[in-house]
């Protein structure tokens, strides 16, 4: 068996086709079918037509190789090593590989969010701005803060990131005002940051707010307004009204009585007898006897049959903002669905936003499986950092026999919030605090990688 590729290497753009010849020979003595099938990088977005081949002794035929690269971070730019096994149907021990390589051509796409868009803070404030590498090559961001004038003091916290392809990056910023305000209501600062890509003259910008409520609030200042004044008010009247106090009592003019002394003062009357000891006695009621409580420990027939029935459920929200949930995407339930939040706790699409927590004691990690889906629980699509759902057999979710990147440990923060963190990638969810999927990122301490989960202990 001979075999070669004609060209050996190739270049195409994402979202555009290329391709080369395959041609093998039979250099056997007997009729001879081959199979052919692409291996390596490419082989996700490569096809090879036809993917058998049937020659004689001495033939020759010919395959085309094709490549369709997508316009995502799935295919990366720069060369991709490819190759085609050639396995005889008769002489399977004889595969041949046809090696070569195709080079994928570079685009870059990004997605920059404010988080969240309105900041509140008498002192200062926290946002954060998420950076997402939809293109198919490394990028580099950088962030600045442009105040209104004097007032606002904006700093990130890195100034800079990068991003592989189909990750997301993150930078915190720190907003500060250039005077408290003690008295007077809430005041609202507009502020601007640029996220400014590499290669790219023109920055993203985006728009926020910072609300800069009093250190004393007006209402406050209201009520100690109206207590000073009543106080007030009250010392006034009370030293101009003062109350005169004076008795009416009198003496009495007349003869003064001497008391009867001796024999003069009357004998006190004798006591009547007391009844006696027997007279007194009152006969004894007889004892009630108490009634015995039924046995089983509950009547009326209630106990069990008032449990709720089925697995227990529970809500995912995050403390980031207003509180986000975790759902599944419009209630989807087919593979891929994107796991997204919602600012609302809602029944518009059913069980969409519960979740049933299975724990496996052995490596104290759970599945996490979506109640309006049952047997899809939350998986991190691999090499990416996308959280979405995917069915799994029954049995496997029981027993704990899942891949790494569908269990999950929660783990609980000092501050009383959940982590959730995923067993392959050792990167926590993220609420993205959009209607988009959520992701994964490297764990901190920031309000949106803390989330409650109800009725879990």
């Amino acid at each position: 068996m001979w075999t070669s590729l004609e060209p050996a290497a190739t270049t195409v753009e994402p979202g555009a086709t290329a391709s080369v010849r395959l041609r093998v020979r039979n250099t056997g003595d007997t009729v001879e079918e081959y199979r052919l099938q692409v291996v390596g990088d490419a082989a996700g977005w490569t096809r090879v037509t036809p993917d058998v081949l049937r020659l004689y002794p001495g033939a020759e035929g010919t395959a085309q190789v094709e490549f369709a690269p997508p316009r995502t971070s799935d295919a990366q730019a720069g060369p991709t090593p490819f190759g085609v096994r050639v396995q005889p149907r008769e002489t399977p021990h004889t595969v041949d590989v046809a090696e070569g390589q195709v080079t994928v051509g570079p685009f870059a796409e990004i997605r920059t969010e404010l988080l969240p868009l309105v900041v509140r803070g008498r002192l200062r404030a926290k946002a954060a701005v998420a950076v997402d590498n939809l293109g198919n090559q490394q990028l580099t961001a950088s962030f600045s803060g442009r105040e209104n004038g004097e007032e606002l003091e904006v700093e990130s916290e890195p100034g800079s990131v990068q991003v592989a392809p189909g990750r997301a990056g993150f930078a915190d910023l720190s907003i500060k005002p250039g005077a408290v305000s003690w008295v007077g209501g809430t005041r609202k600062h507009p502020f601007t940051v640029s996220v400014l890509r590499a290669g790219v003259p023109e920055p993203v910008e985006l728009r926020g707010t910072y609300v800069q409520p009093s250190v004393i609030p007006r209402w406050a200042m209201a009520v100690f307004s109206v207590l000073f004044a009543l106080g007030l008010a009250f010392a006034v009247m009370w030293f101009q009204h003062k109350p005169s106090m004076s008795t009416q009592a009198r003496e009495k003019q007349g003869e003064q009585r001497e008391l009867p002394q001796g024999d003069g003062m009357k004998e006190a009357p004798k006591p009547s007898p007391s009844p006696s000891k027997e007279e007194e006695k009152e006969p004894e009621k007889p004892a009630q006897e108490e009634p015995q409580k039924p046995e089983g420990g509950g009547g009326g027939g209630g106990g069990n049959d008032d449990k709720p029935k089925g697995p227990k459920t529970h809500t995912i929200r995050s403390n980031e903002g207003n509180g986000w949930y975790l759902e599944v995407k419009r209630g989807a339930k087919e593979d891929g669905t994107y796991v997204g939040q919602n600012p609302n706790l809602t029944d518009e699409f059913g069980k969409n936003q519960e979740w049933i927590l299975h724990h496996y004691p052995e490596s104290d990690t759970y599945s996490i499986e979506a109640a309006n889906a049952p047997g899809a629980i939350i998986d991190q699509k691999v090499d990416t950092n996308i959280v979405q759902i995917f069915h799994a057999p029954r049995e496997n979710i029981k027993s704990g026999r899942l891949p790494d990147n569908q269990k999950w440990k929660l783990e609980r923060r000092p501050d009383g919030l959940v982590r959730i963190i995923g067993v392959r990638s050792n990167e926590c969810i993220v609420d993205m605090q959009n209607d988009k999927s959520a992701v994964t990122w490297k764990c901190d301490d920031r309000n949106s990688m803390g989330w409650t989960v109800s009725d879990w202990e």
